[in-house]
């Protein structure tokens, strides 16, 4: 190795130890919501971290969701192709249940981002 080659794997490294040590603050699940939408309006904000069951009325009639240890699912619809009970649990920022018959969205905002998508602010 030349001179001016470990001048460079020096540089690269200190570049990466500083962008490692003034890394943005990572939320936790903690800093997770539910959001409810039914009809594209804003029905409630639920935190993930605490167990609950809910009742959504939506165009059709009454649906339930469950959130429970950081998952949140639709437990019973009453839509005829029950699409959004066979989307199963969600966990990570961005998911959505939707219910498009009964008009209702469960989508989860604010913790982790789910992947390589994500945009760090």
């Amino acid at each position: 190795m030349k001179r001016n080659d470990v001048i460079l794997l020096l540089g690269v490294l200190s570049a990466a130890l500083l962008l490692w040590m003034f890394r943005p603050e990572q939320k936790t699940e903690d800093s997770a919501w539910v959001l409810v939408r039914i009809k594209g309006t804003e029905y409630g904000r639920y935190a993930l971290s605490e167990n609950r069951t809910g009742e959504l009325p939506g165009v059709l009639g009454t649906n339930r969701f469950v959130i429970k240890d950081g998952m949140v699912w639709m437990e019973e619809a009453v839509c005829p192709d029950k699409y959004c009970i066979r989307q199963g649990t969600i966990s990570k920022t961005g998911q959505q249940i939707i219910c498009l018959p009964n008009s209702i969205i469960i989508e989860i905002i604010g913790g982790e981002e789910t992947g390589l998508d994500a945009v760090v602010s």
